[in-house]
Formats: structure tokens, C-alpha cells, sequence
């Protein structure tokens, strides 16, 4: 007579055969691409009422050109909010860098080049100075760079005395808003051109993958051995050399050096763009194509309110409630998905 025992089966879980992909659920698609659809279906809007003026080659072109400065700012605001820390000096130093260049080419009758070069040297500078304060003395960014955008802003008017340089401007710069490259406007090719490259530095290099750590729990990215100061201090850097960037753009796209511009009200819809990327595409991350996404949807919606005829104040009140609503979006998915709540030091 034989006896039998029975053991208790562990049930293994299910392992997908290999190459059959799994279909993300509905509500995952709907927080990636939701706003990819709000944006589609803005459009749709626009178009059934107004579809004489918004519908048209000349109103895209308008938006295309308009935004892609602020695009470039929107991807200076991010780069050191990938790491943790909030840069609010990049309008500063977007004014102060339109105004260098515009007088190294009017006063200092500088070639377009050099006056590029000592524009980004500019914005370097001030970047660096962000970063040293923020990682080597400890300030909060926030203060800190609020601090030095005070200061910016108070040379620039007193460089300028408040009067725009359009003098003695490189043709070739005043008249870059006007041209095209197969069809599409020269700024925006360029604004396309640096996402790109940004992209490719926060997602395929170390760098970006280490600053990324950074910014998700510094303690822990120390105790790994990454040198944290080191990658707070360059993420201000590359800030400064894009506001720089974006202010050589600026005078292309204005025709003129102007020192009312960059103050907060200027980079408002940056900002909201930085933090509507945050909740769609990568959800509760900082990412590229969100940003890029979420200030053409602001853009647009600009435009139609406008081409609508609503009220001046109704465009402050929409990016103003854009910016609460993102920033209130953005930290709850990251406080979703790393456990605290935390959206720049």
C-alpha cells in the first residue's frame, strides 16, 4: 500500500510570451496623451468658430513663431527642474541677453557671430552663478535665482534707461522671423533643433540620467556616489546658455532689444508649459515633448481667444489658472510615483 502526499503548489504568475506586447490600460493612455487630445479637440473649436481667420496658413505660422522663443525659455525652466531646483531668474536673463546682443552688434558693431558667442558667454556666466550659489552655499534656488533676476533687471534698465537698442542690427538676425525652411518658419526649426538636443542629453547621456537621480532623492544619489553639487551647478549652466539663446531669438523675432521683456508676466506661459509636460507624455516627470506640447496648446488657445476678441485680462487670467493647475497636477503624480512631494528646492 502506497500513501501519497500532497505539497503545496506556489502559484507562479503569468509571464507574457515573448513578443506579444501588453496593451496599456485605457487610464494610462488618457494620462499620457490626454493633453495631446485636449489639443486636438481645442483645434476642432477654434476652427468651427472662426474657421475664416484661425484656419489658416498665416494664424499656424503666427503661433509657430511667437512660441518657439518661449519654447527655448521653457526648456531653459527645465533643465534644473529636472534636478530639483527651480531656476525663476531665466526671464531675467532672457531679457538681459536679448540686450547684450542687440549691443554688441549696435554699439559694439560686432559681427553676428561674435555677438552670438559673447551672448552665451553672458548667459553662461549668470547661469554659473545661479549654480554655485544654489549647490555650494546652499541657498534655495528659489530665492536665489529670484534674487539675482532682481538684480538683472535693475542693470538692464540702467544700461538702457528703458529705450529698446533696433540699431545697427544684423540683417540676418532682424529679419529671421520672416524666413522659411522647407515651408517652415526658421525659429521654429531651431526651437525644434535644441529640443532635440536637450532631449537627447536628459534621456541617452549620463548626465541626464544623473541629474534625473538628482532630482528624484538627492541624499540617496550622494550615498551612490554621484557628485551632486557638480550636476545642480551644470544644470544651471545649460539653463543660462539657453536663455541666452532664446534671447538672440528674441531680438530676431522682435526686430529689437528690448528691456521691458523677461519679467515673470513674459515667461509665464513657459513656465505652465514646463509643468503641463510634467502631467502627460512621461507623467509626473519633467520631459521634452509635454513641455514642447503644453505651450503650443497655451499658444493656441491664445490665439483663438484672441482671434475671438475676449477681453486683454482674460490671457493673464488663463496662463495665471494654467500655471496653478499644472503645478498642482504635476507634484500630485510625482508625489505619486516617488512618494514625496517636492517640486524644486
Amino acid at each position: 500500500m502506497t500513501t501519497s502526499s500532497t505539497t503545496p503548489q506556489t502559484e507562479t504568475p503569468a509571464i507574457p510570451a515573448p513578443g506579444r506586447r501588453t496593451t496599456p490600460a485605457p487610464g494610462v493612455l488618457l494620462e499620457r496623451f490626454g493633453l495631446l487630445i485636449l489639443f486636438v479637440a481645442l483645434i476642432f473649436v477654434f476652427a468651427a468658430l472662426r474657421p475664416e481667420t484661425f484656419m489658416t496658413a498665416a494664424n499656424f505660422r503666427s503661433i509657430a513663431i511667437s512660441q518657439s522663443v518661449l519654447a527655448v525659455a521653457a526648456l531653459a525652466l527645465m533643465l534644473p527642474l529636472v534636478g530639483g531646483r527651480f531656476d525663476v531668474s531665466v526671464g531675467a536673463n532672457l531679457g538681459l541677453c536679448s540686450i547684450v546682443c542687440a549691443a554688441l552688434m549696435s554699439r559694439a558693431e560686432l559681427s553676428l557671430p561674435l555677438a552670438v558667442l559673447g551672448t552665451l558667454l553672458v548667459g553662461g556666466v549668470i547661469g554659473a552663478l545661479n549654480g554655485a550659489i544654489v549647490a555650494y552655499l546652499g541657498v534655495n534656488s528659489i530665492i536665489a535665482t529670484l534674487g539675482v533676476g532682481t538684480v538683472i533687471g535693475g542693470a538692464v534698465t540702467a544700461y538702457t534707461q528703458g529705450v529698446p537698442i533696433s540699431t545697427g542690427l544684423s540683417p540676418a538676425l532682424a529679419t529671421i522671423s520672416t524666413r522659411l525652411i522647407v515651408g517652415l518658419p526658421v525659429l521654429l526649426v531651431i526651437m525644434l533643433a535644441l529640443a532635440v538636443v536637450t532631449w537627447f542629453v536628459l534621456t541617452q547621456t549620463p548626465f541626464g540620467r544623473h541629474l534625473t537621480a538628482v532630482g528624484s532623492n538627492a541624499a540617496a544619489a550622494r550615498l551612490t556616489g554621484l557628485r551632486v553639487n557638480r550636476l545642480v551647478l551644470l544644470s544651471f549652466v545649460g539653463s543660462g546658455l539657453l536663455a541666452a539663446v532664446a534671447g538672440v531669438l528674441q531680438v530676431g523675432a522682435q526686430g529689437n532689444g528690448d528691456p521691458t521683456i523677461g519679467g515673470l508676466p513674459f515667461i509665464l506661459p513657459a513656465l505652465a508649459a514646463v509643468f503641463l509636460g510634467a502631467t502627460n507624455w512621461h507623467p509626473g516627470t519633467y520631459n521634452v515633448p509635454g513641455t514642447i506640447l503644453g505651450l503650443f496648446f497655451l499658444g493656441t488657445a491664445i490665439s483663438g481667444l484672441s482671434l475671438l476678441g475676449v477681453d486683454p485680462w482674460v490671457t493673464d487670467v488663463f496662463n495665471g489658472g494654467a500655471v496653478v493647475l499644472a503645478i498642482v497636477f504635476s507634484a500630485q503624480l510625482k508625489r505619486r510615483r516617488t512618494g514625496f512631494l517636492d517640486i524644486g528646492n
